[in-house]
């Protein structure tokens, strides 16, 4: 970990507000004064905001093509391990995603261009670490604001904020690399190793519990809402953290699955949020980011100047106008194999998912078509019309913790629980009923998974957690057991000289590193 100074600098002094209708529009903190820091609202709202833009910058970048700020973040967790075609895409960009698809992270390490930068980003854990320090900083900061100017409670709602954001880095910081490094106090110094990850989700765990009530139900400014924590984006997280832990303790698990079941309990009490029928019309709504079943994401939005790099989208590689590129893009650049597509969504079988979300979805080729994130804008005219993806990004949603929770009571032996969370997804997607017990229901919900999520950024994540990784029936590129247990399902993790020179007893994933 890099010393005090630096992190400072990066969480407080750099950050960049990139404007948003309402809660982004502040001004930025580091514009403001030594004597006004921390005395109002809008400076807490100004530190805030530059908080989002860092994760923001983490996942999607800028939209400025090729400008070393492309982001392919949530399309490589959806690639990597997966049964795909890789058809035409330029440069790099072919060989990256086929060393992607088939888990050489070795190829991509020794490797250099475009597209392979975007996956060296993914290697590195900094800035996930910028979104720590800098909502450390914010929890211990925020109660200095005179409470003429900010009320106590207020006060507890943006200490939960930044309790949440920082739970989230650590949740993708476990997910990508497994141990990590954990502190919670603002201004770290302290040179420390890696903790065991199951050790550092269960401190998230309890951490994300005690600050939870602290935020809101819901948002009166609409704007907020999707974008900002609440009590259910709350409840998402602690699901995941619940889900990955049972992963990887090997101890008892049950503890894990009964917080789900008890989460899931407190979930369906808020009355705001509901799913929503596979319709076109929908479809927009959800990834767009604001309606009744997002219960967190960031926003995307053309129309207040809210751009992610065109990478950073999945309709970039699986799409084709009308939906990517220009007229003369007629192919899409990347499709789901034939045979995994259908044995997903069988031929013949009744899902609106199929209809509404795809053209030609077993094609395995160019005529495929995505059209699962069909929010898009468009510049120019005529034939010089192009056509680019407008749609957020959704990190958490409100099937993702229905189907969690089904997973969770089948591991409790639950399975007619099971079966009704599972069914609340396949119900709102007119697919058929889960009917299945046993092992069968457990492959099942895994499906519905990949089916409800395809293209989500979750497929990676679920193979590894649930341990399919090992079957080469779900996976491109089956792991062996003991390359598991060795970290092959990790990211490589990139140690810089200064970091290791701060913090010589860091030390990087040894399967890769």
């Amino acid at each position: 970990m890099k010393n005090t100074t630096y992190i400072i600098l990066i969480a407080a002094l750099v950050f960049t507000a990139l404007g948003c209708k309402k809660f982004l529009n502040v001004t930025p903190i580091e514009a403001q004064s030594g004597n006004n820091f921390w005395k109002t609202r809008e400076d807490v709202e100004g530190f805030t905001n530059g908080i989002y833009s860092r994760l923001k910058s983490k996942v999607a970048g800028t939209p400025t093509f090729f400008n070393n700020d492309d982001r392919a973040f949530f399309p490589a967790l959806e690639m990597r391990g997966n049964k795909v075609a890789i058809g035409s895409l330029s440069n790099d960009g072919a060989n990256t995603f086929l060393a992607l698809t088939s888990n050489n992270m070795k190829f991509l390490i020794a490797s250099s261009g475009r597209f392979n930068g975007m996956m060296k980003n993914i290697m590195s854990w900094k800035e996930w670490y910028d979104v720590v320090a800098a909502a450390n900083i914010l929890y211990f900061e925020v109660d200095k604001v005179p409470s003429s100017s900010l009320s106590d409670a207020d006060k507890k709602r943006y200490k939960a904020e930044a309790v949440f954001l920082r739970n989230l880095s650590y949740m993708f910081i476990c997910k990508l690399f497994g141990d990590a490094i954990y502190y919670t106090d603002a201004y770290h110094s302290t040179p420390q190793g890696r903790t065991p990850q199951v050790t550092v989700l269960n401190k998230c765990i309890e951490d994300m519990t005690v600050a939870k009530n602290d935020l809101p139900t819901f948002y009166n400014d609409a704007t907020s809402n999707g974008f900002r924590p609440t009590r259910a984006s709350a409840v998402a997280l602690l699901m995941h953290l619940n889900m990955w832990a049972a992963a990887w303790d090997t101890g008892v698990k049950t503890k894990y699955y009964d917080a789900v079941k008890t989460l899931s309990t407190e979930l369906d009490t808020y009355s705001n949020y509901k799913i929503l029928p596979i319709t076109p019309a929908n479809t927009l709504k959800i990834f767009k980011g604001r309606s009744s079943e997002n219960l967190f994401g960031i926003l995307q939005d053309f129309n207040y100047g809210e751009g992610f790099s065109l990478p950073a989208s999945l309709s970039y590689y699986l799409s084709h106008y009308p939906y990517q590129g220009n007229v003369t893009k007629t192919q899409s650049s990347i499709a789901y194999s034939t045979d995994y597509i259908r044995k997903l969504y069988p031929p013949g079988s009744p899902d609106a998912r199929i209809t509404t979300w795809f053209e030609n979805y077993d094609a395995q080729g160019g005529a495929f078509q995505f059209k699962k994130f069909a929010n898009i804008y468009s510049t120019g005219s005529g034939s010089a019309i192009s056509i680019t993806s407008d749609d957020s990004a959704i990190i958490f949603r409100l099937p993702d913790c229905y189907l969690l929770t089904a997973e969770a009571l089948a591991e409790l032996g639950d399975e007619s629980g099971a079966r009704d969370f599972a069914n609340r997804v396949t119900v709102a997607a007119n697919a058929p009923l889960i009917t299945q017990s046993g092992q069968d229901l457990k492959d099942e919900i895994y499906k519905e998974r990949c089916r409800e999520l395809i293209g989500e950024g979750q497929f990676f994540f679920d193979l590894v957690r649930t341990k399919r990784v090992l079957n080469s029936d779900f996976t491109n590129a089956p792991i062996s057991v003991a390359n598991l247990n060795a970290g092959a399902w990790t990211w490589p993790l990139t140690i810089t000289t200064a970091e290791r020179s701060a913090n010589p007893g860091l030390i990087g994933n040894n399967f890769w590193n």
